[in-house]
């Protein structure tokens, strides 16, 4: 096991025309495999941030009432990520009936995953494929292959369907339709928001995790970044789940600033397994 430490910082700007509320989605998720050593989350408001986490533990959001006028936020955290040198054995699928009941909502479809709408075509793609490892592999080789990643082609709206169609798309598309094939063929997925070191330009980064066996793990079929790298956000059932900001009022974002940096790496051991998150 090797143990990374990353520093991150992200700098929001927004313009509010009207007083207002801001729900952010920033923050670095929490878990025995990522942690949180110091964080820091301001602004130029009056108001203080409070923070909400979902009962599945997989994002924290923060929320804050700000004034008329340009809101600044600064969010910096510094990070250890644990992640296995190698795994002894490829991670299978599980029957759906052994699985945990927080897990089995990640089967069906949601409003940007239209699995239902794929499961011929999954079928017959990946069909031939063994269960587990290899036939997720084996999705994301597909991805890679036959879906160009072209920015400006598809917007906020587009599904994994429309992403088919296009056979074109931005890191959105391609967690999207990662978590399609994936539920068409039965395998739990969902959809993930991450900071991503190494990646160019910085940006937020979508992947997608799978649940495999006893454990949630990281694909991504972009290929743009280090997977040793990504520091999750917040994960849900696409996109819809995850947004970088909601808010309410009339509210213009004007600009976003995003670091991550590599501080150190060393190897560890622990007495348990290797984890994949």
């Amino acid at each position: 096991m090797t143990t990374h430490v990353f520093k991150v910082s992200t700098k929001l700007l927004y313009d509010l025309s009207q007083p207002g509320w801001i729900l952010l989605n920033v923050a670095v998720n929490k878990s025995a495999a990522q942690r949180v050593v110091r964080e820091r989350l301001t602004s130029n408001a009056a108001a203080q941030f409070r923070e909400h986490s979902v009962p599945e533990g997989t994002t924290r959001f923060h929320g804050i009432a700000a004034p008329a006028g340009l809101l600044e936020v600064v969010y910096a955290a510094e990070v250890q990520r644990d992640v296995a040198d190698r795994l002894d054995e490829n991670p299978v699928e599980k029957s759906l009936i052994d699985l945990p009941p927080e897990v089995i909502p990640y089967l069906y479809p949601s409003r940007y995953c239209e699995s239902d709408k794929l499961v011929r075509f999954a079928a017959k793609e990946f069909g031939h494929l063994l269960p587990g490892h290899e036939r997720v592999a084996g999705i994301c080789n597909w991805l890679h292959a036959n879906i160009d990643y072209q920015v400006g082609i598809t917007d906020a709206h587009t599904s994994a369907v429309d992403c088919v169609t296009l056979r074109a798309g931005v890191c959105r598309d391609f967690a999207h339709l990662g978590v399609t094939l994936c539920r068409a063929m039965g395998i739990p997925a969902r959809y993930s928001s991450v900071y991503a070191y190494q990646l160019i330009p910085p940006d937020f980064h979508a992947i997608f995790e799978v649940w495999l066996g006893s454990d949630w793990y990281y694909y991504d079929a972009t290929r743009l970044a280090p997977q040793h790298g990504f520091l999750r956000v917040g994960s849900g059932h696409d996109a819809a789940d995850t947004s970088v900001a909601t808010m309410s009022g009339s509210v213009n974002f004007v600009s976003m600033e995003i670091a991550v940096e590599k501080v150190s790496a060393e190897r560890v051991h622990y007495a348990v397994g290797p984890v994949s998150f």
